[in-house]
């Protein structure tokens, strides 16, 4: 792998910038509306199911799974199915494998904010010894996969994400599709090169943001004793609370002087109101919540409109100099 220009040494030390992936990074929310949609519908032909149906269970596999066992959605579905009895598990497998393919080839399309590389490579040349984490929901082959095909994993120090797990379904039957879908994964993971990684973790899903529990294990992975954090996000109910909790934990774990930032990815909500989007938030709730909402918050240092305006936020957070935060 071609190694990256490193700038002559600031004097910025001890710093770690945390990454949201999704609506931060990359534009996710209508490619996963639009994904969802049309590869639902093509799930249903498959398991000879109506739409409706279909569209209602993986809005009941995404909030009683979680992320984790995001892999095993057809399986899952298949799984609450009221005609699940009379279908054979060759035939959920092979619908599985179809989901998945086109999953594959969605994937492909997906795109980065503008600016998201240059701006990348600005911040490792003007802040040497700043390292860069991926902090995501996301599952840990998602989001590797979508950093790669990006050409992001290797401006980034580190990914945390969330473990996958199998899940546990009662029918014995469905085993198969799971190993088959565990499998297609470990191909694809053992593609991308993530040797120049300091950083690597896949956490148990009770550990996602809001929790500070990624973040936490990111500064001690990254032996970070006293610089400052810096996370950015698109949703205050995320990164906003998981820096709020990180800050009210620092002195009970050990980081005492050091602090914490949170900037708010204002562009990463331009697409709530898109209406395929709109139409998957009916069926899935969860996806409709506003970016503030109750519970313990910091207020932002910095609201920005695009990535590239990162750079101007966290400038004077890294060097010291104090912003006055903004309203959230």
């Amino acid at each position: 792998m071609q190694r990256l220009y490193r700038a002559p040494q600031s004097k910025v030390s001890d710093n770690v910038l945390l990454l949201d992936l999704d609506n931060t990074l990359t534009d996710t929310r209508r490619w996963f509306a639009d994904f969802i949609l049309d590869a639902t519908a093509e799930l249903a032909e498959a398991l000879d199911a109506p739409v409706a149906v279909v569209n209602a269970l993986f809005a009941e596999v995404a909030l009683a799974t979680t992320l984790h066992e995001y892999a095993f959605a057809v399986e899952a579905i298949s799984c609450r199915l009221a005609k699940q009895r009379t279908l054979s598990y060759k035939k959920i497998r092979a619908a599985s494998e179809q989901f998945w393919q086109r999953f594959a080839r969605a994937h492909e399309s997906i795109e980065l904010y503008a600016g998201v590389k240059e701006t990348l490579y600005r911040l490792r040349a003007q802040f040497r010894d700043l390292k860069i984490v991926i902090l995501t929901d996301s599952p840990e082959w998602v989001a590797l996969e979508r950093l790669a095909l990006t050409g992001t994993l290797p401006l980034v120090d580190g990914v945390v994400a969330i473990r996958t797990e199998d899940p546990r379904l009662r029918q014995k039957g469905y085993r198969d599709s799971v190993k088959a879908a565990r499998r297609r994964i470990e191909v694809k993971q053992q593609k991308i090169d993530k040797q120049h990684l300091l950083l690597n973790m896949a956490i148990p899903a009770s550990f996602a943001k809001p929790s500070s529990a990624g973040i936490e294990l990111a500064a001690r992975r990254l032996g970070f004793v006293g610089g400052q954090i810096v996370i950015c996000g698109d949703k205050d109910t995320k990164e906003g609370q998981a820096a709020a909790h990180w800050r009210n934990r620092q002195h009970l774990i050990g980081l005492g002087d050091s602090d914490i930032h949170y900037v708010r990815a204002q562009y990463g909500n331009h697409d709530l109101e898109h209406g395929r989007y709109v139409e998957l938030a009916r069926h899935i709730r969860s996806l409709a919540r506003p970016i503030c909402g109750d519970g313990p918050t910091i207020q932002p240092s910095g609201s920005i409109d695009s990535f590239p305006q990162l750079i101007d936020v966290i400038s004077p957070l890294l060097s010291g100099e104090r912003r006055k935060p903004e309203v959230a």
